[in-house]
């Protein structure tokens, strides 16, 4: 196969260009073949020199005995050297050799035979090669055979221009009928898109005609229907305002028989109350014997009334079934009351032996008890139960009216700067004349913050808890931004200017900071 592809090569590369060719060309191509015949013929091939030399060396060489054993050691283990030609091997003592490695002897004899196998086959091209280049002819060609093949050449290249032209209108018209048919197609799909939209379009249009003419023409059955369910909705409706009326005369008439009798409740349990005590004390009076208990009675009925007086207090109450609860009831000014239940366990780490816990059923403002708590609880002054409920008593009303005033005082006071902004309807000259109309007010940490607009200053005021009772002792002025000066304590002069100028209220105050 390699000789019969590199054949025409050859002959191609001896014979091309055609054409008038010189004498000198022609020479020079002869020259050349003869120096290559004569190159080969001087050399010999690689494979036939090895072999020749192979047996010129071991044909007649002698075999000595003590040489044997040497010879049949040489190849056990060995591999084949990969510069073979260049080294002497001793190829018969490599055969007759035991193999002691057998898988070193087989790696040897693996690499030997793909060697020789390689060398072979090259050999074999090579001379098959040579044969056939060198049993070639030279042939040139003659004048003639140079006109008929320019004669096929020009016809075949005629024919091929034909077939291109023939090929770029057959291009064309494909092109044209690919226009053609997607032109078609486009409008097609257009004729399609518009079609279902005018099916959707006239679906709509039948759905509002039916609609419409649903509307417009209703069956008789249908209204005769509608007129019977309003009929019986209509007795039905009738029926429950009748009810409606019976039960609201018989609520007015049981409401009044109620208001009858808690009055008559009332009245009864204050008969009772005095009867109770009017009994007590002639049972103690009878059982003493003491013609002086009527006087000493007399004088603690007065005290203790003159007491509820001073402190405020309305009522003292014994919840039923509630031996360890005590309700006191206190009333502030404006007919607001408020109700405090106290309750006392036995606890035997207290100092006093009691544990004293309180809340307000009904205030007008919250009001916190947990450090009064506290204070009555863990002080050591508190020995009794009674000192405890002493120190409660005491203590809640004074702070009851201090924040019941203090409220009071500060809604007045927003109210006062609310209503004034108002009035002036966006008049700046008289927002600025309201010394009021930067106040706030915060209830759970008893600061009042008041932005004054002429000076561009901020105030924060924190009012004490026994303020309004303690006065301008009870006025704190923690804050004021921006400063003046970094170094003085503004807020601490400020608090010291309040004390000493006499004022009561923190809304006189407040027109000293403009």
């Amino acid at each position: 196969m390699f000789a019969a592809v590199q054949r025409p090569a050859a002959a191609a590369h001896f014979a091309s260009k055609p054409g008038p060719s010189s004498s000198s060309q022609s020479a020079q191509a002869l020259n050349d073949l003869a120096r290559l015949r004569n190159e080969f013929s001087e050399s010999e091939l690689w494979v036939q020199r090895k072999k020749q030399d192979w047996l010129d060396k071991y044909a007649g060489a002698p075999r000595e005995d003590g040489d044997t054993e040497q010879r049949h050691e040489f190849g056990k283990g060995a591999s084949f050297p990969e510069a073979a030609d260049d080294m002497r091997l001793d190829i018969p003592a490599l055969l007759q050799a035991q193999p002691k490695n057998v898988e070193a002897e087989v790696r040897f004899h693996e690499e030997l035979f793909q060697k020789m196998k390689f060398t072979f086959v090259e050999q074999k091209a090579k001379e098959g090669f040579l044969k056939r280049v060198l049993d070639v002819p030279a042939r040139f060609p003659t004048q003639q055979d140079v006109e008929s093949l320019n004669v096929s050449a020009a016809g075949k290249q005629k024919l091929l221009k034909n077939k291109k032209q023939t090929c770029k209108e057959l291009r064309d018209q494909v092109e044209q009928l690919m226009v053609a048919a997607y032109s078609d197609q486009v409008a097609i799909a257009e004729k399609a898109a518009a079609t279902e939209q005018v099916i959707q379009e006239h679906g709509k249009l039948e759905q509002e005609l039916a609609n419409l003419f649903q509307k417009a023409s209703p069956t008789t059955s249908d209204l005769s229907e509608h007129e019977l369910a309003i009929a019986e909705q209509d007795a039905a409706l009738a029926e429950l305002r009748a009810k409606l009326a019976k039960q609201q005369s018989l609520l007015a008439q049981q409401k009044s028989s109620t208001d009858t009798l808690l009055a008559e409740l009332v009245r009864l349990r204050a008969e009772r109350a005095d009867a109770d005590a009017a009994a007590s004390e002639a049972e103690a009076i009878a059982r003493s014997k003491d013609p002086q208990l009527d006087e000493l009675g007399k004088w603690y009925r007065e005290q203790t009334l003159f007491l509820k007086q001073i402190q405020g207090v309305k009522e003292i109450r014994h919840p039923k079934g509630n031996a360890d609860r005590i309700e006191i009831v206190w009333e502030l000014d404006g007919g607001v009351s408020c109700t405090l239940l106290v309750s006392y366990k036995r606890d035997g780490k207290a100092p006093s032996g009691y544990v004293l816990d309180a809340k307000f059923i009904d205030s007008p403002y919250p009001c916190p008890l947990a450090d009064i708590l506290h204070a009555a609880n863990t002080s050591c002054h508190n020995r009794t139960l009674e000192s405890m409920l002493r120190h409660l008593t005491q203590t809640v009303p004074l702070r009851i009216r201090n924040l019941t005033e203090r409220e009071r005082e500060l809604e007045a006071l927003c109210l006062l700067a609310t209503t004034a902004s108002s009035e002036v309807g966006g008049d700046h000259s008289e927002i600025h004349n309201n010394v009021y109309a930067g106040v706030s007010y915060e209830p759970d940490t008893r600061q009042v913050v008041v932005h004054v607009d002429a000076a561009a200053r901020t105030f924060a005021l924190r009012l004490a808890e026994n303020y309004p009772a303690a006065g301008a002792r009870g006025i704190e002025v923690v804050a004021v931004e921006p400063r003046m000066d970094d170094e003085v304590d503004e807020a601490a002069e400020w608090t010291k200017r309040c004390r000493d100028s006499g004022v009561r209220t923190v809304t006189d105050f407040i027109p000293m900071l403009n």
